[in-house]
């Protein structure tokens, strides 16, 4: 995973090339790196992009999700997730297991795109 801001638009945007990634490892990039950095950027747009991605993400890993990740987002100020949905249907399913998921947060709305330039519009025209 490589994350860039856009700070034009106050978006982080996550490009995933492969979902097949340990609790660990993930805790690492989203709490080490991505949480601080939103929190001190004041990022409100977070854009996962898995366009290119294969695999997908373990139930372990899904659950840390659902338990931690979402949660912590919507507390750091992040209002619009979206996420760019692959083409392989096995790890377009893991995607759309991660927009429920981070969907139910209060504060947060989880928003299916297909591609990064989809979801910049969206928030350049206020979504």
């Amino acid at each position: 995973m490589t994350g860039v801001f856009d700070s034009s638009n106050g978006a982080m945007i996550d490009t995933w090339i492969s979902l097949l990634i340990s609790v660990e490892e993930f805790r690492k990039s989203i709490y080490e790196v991505g949480v601080p950095f939103a929190k001190n950027n004041f990022v409100t747009n977070w854009i996962v992009d898995t366009s290119s991605a294969e695999g997908l993400f373990r139930k372990d890993v899904q659950e840390f999700i659902d338990q931690e990740v979402a949660p912590t987002f919507a507390a750091t100020g992040i209002k619009y997730f979206f996420i760019v949905l692959p083409p392989s249907a096995i790890a377009k399913l893991s995607a759309k297991n991660v927009a429920k998921i981070n969907d139910d947060q209060e504060g947060m709305q989880t928003v299916q795109v297909a591609s990064v330039q989809e979801a910049i519009g969206l928030i350049k025209s206020g979504r």
